[in-house]
């Protein structure tokens, strides 16, 4: 008869049982049992709760419990004397689980009991090759009761793959006595960051139009004020076509991909063209590996040229969500309405709340967000947003 579950000692055919709880300042209790053989066995325990049915109701347990006597078999016993109890879910937060490269996310599980100390490991199943997920699958010590592991998937994490790939993630836990096992969790992840709503409302600007004879989309002023342009399609979709380039000696550089991630060149922001009605909102991530900790977006003047060129104020905002002005779900002052030419917009800080900034967390998407505002019904003006 094995002592690794009080459950093997109630079900192995015992004659006699008794149970005594001693005073509550000693906070002992013990339960003699006699094997249908006749031989004695003593369970000892301090638990303050005494000897008690764990959660799921079909076993006993006390921690830390000692067995002494003839009956009670070969095991050890001891603070060791049950593993992990009952098979745990893991739940993971976002729900589903689908992210990009780059884009943190969190998977929580409950241990309803076991002795200490407890080891918990990771593994993941029906992976293309090349995937690891190596902060997943790594060790930790584990705890009864609430479990939590965050994750930033590397793309060495799935094998630098060019398509999303999809496969499980599992977790077992394990004391001296046993390991148990969670069902397994589906978990799908894109080579880049998933943006955090698939759809835009109406309106959406995601090329800068021609309108004069002399605008050719984005206007990049140089030193010498002379307006290089960029008709590109889709210049305003994301942040780093749109900001994250500046005008050089040679042109506007870079020329080509990659361009430069948030918070993009300094000073860079050029000017381009649009109506009331309309709207950009340019996607981007924070890097994880971001050395400048905080920083503003700015309604610029200057830096515009040419006939028909009619300035307005601007409504800015950092958001989850493509097109929202309001910044729902944002930490912090993530909005402003009615910026005047040089007016501060949007001050961001990285990683941690500050009063009268705007909270941003690495890895994670987001949409900067421009219209005009006071901008005349069927007219052209201009903005330029800078950093």
């Amino acid at each position: 008869m094995s002592p690794r579950l009080l459950s093997a000692l109630v079900v192995s055919g015992l004659l006699s049982c008794s149970f005594a709880q001693n005073s509550v300042a000693a906070t002992t209790a013990t339960i003699d049992l006699t094997t249908d053989q006749g031989k004695p066995c003593t369970v000892t325990t301090t638990d303050p709760l005494g000897l008690h049915l764990e959660q799921n109701g079909t076993h006993f347990v006390a921690n830390p419990a000692t067995l002494t006597g003839e009956g009670c078999g070969t095991g050890t016993g001891g603070s060791n004397a049950n593993p992990p109890t009952t098979p745990f879910i893991l739940s993971s937060n976002p729900n589903p689980l689908e992210i990009g490269v780059g884009q943190q996310f969190t998977v929580t599980w409950t241990l309803a009991g076991g002795a200490t100390p407890i080891t918990c490991t990771g593994s993941i199943s029906d992976a293309p090759a090349g995937v690891t997920l190596a902060a997943w699958t790594a060790a930790a010590a584990g705890t009864v009761g609430q479990n939590t592991r965050t994750i930033t998937p590397t793309a060495a994490d799935i094998g630098n793959s060019t398509t999303a790939v999809s496969f499980n993630l599992k977790m077992t836990c394990t004391n001296a006595s046993g390991s148990i096992a969670s069902s397994p969790l589906a978990i799908k992840i894109s080579p880049v960051a998933v943006p955090p709503t698939d759809s835009c409302p109406a309106g959406r600007l995601t090329k800068a139009p021609s309108v004069y004879a002399n605008s050719y989309g984005l206007c990049y002023k140089s030193p010498n004020g002379v307006c290089t342009t960029d008709g590109g399609a889709d210049n305003l979709a994301t942040f780093p076509i749109w900001i994250g380039r500046h005008r050089g000696s040679t042109g506007i550089t870079p020329a080509a991909p990659p361009y430069k991630e948030f918070p993009g060149e300094s000073s860079s922001g050029p000017s381009f063209q649009i109506k009331a009605g309309q709207y950009v909102s340019a996607l981007f991530t924070v890097p994880n590996d971001i050395t400048v900790l905080n920083g503003t977006i700015v309604k610029a003047a200057g830096n515009i040229q040419g006939s028909g060129w009619i300035a307005s104020n601007a409504d800015i905002s950092i958001s989850k969500t493509c097109g929202d002005f309001s910044a729902a779900g944002m930490v912090g002052q993530c909005t402003a309405t009615n910026v005047p030419n040089d007016g501060t917009a949007v001050r961001w800080i990285i990683d941690q709340p500050s009063a009268g900034r705007c909270t941003l967390v690495r890895g994670q998407p987001y949409y900067l967000n421009v219209r005009t505002n006071g901008c005349a019904d069927n007219t052209w003006c201009t903005l330029r947003i800078d950093n």
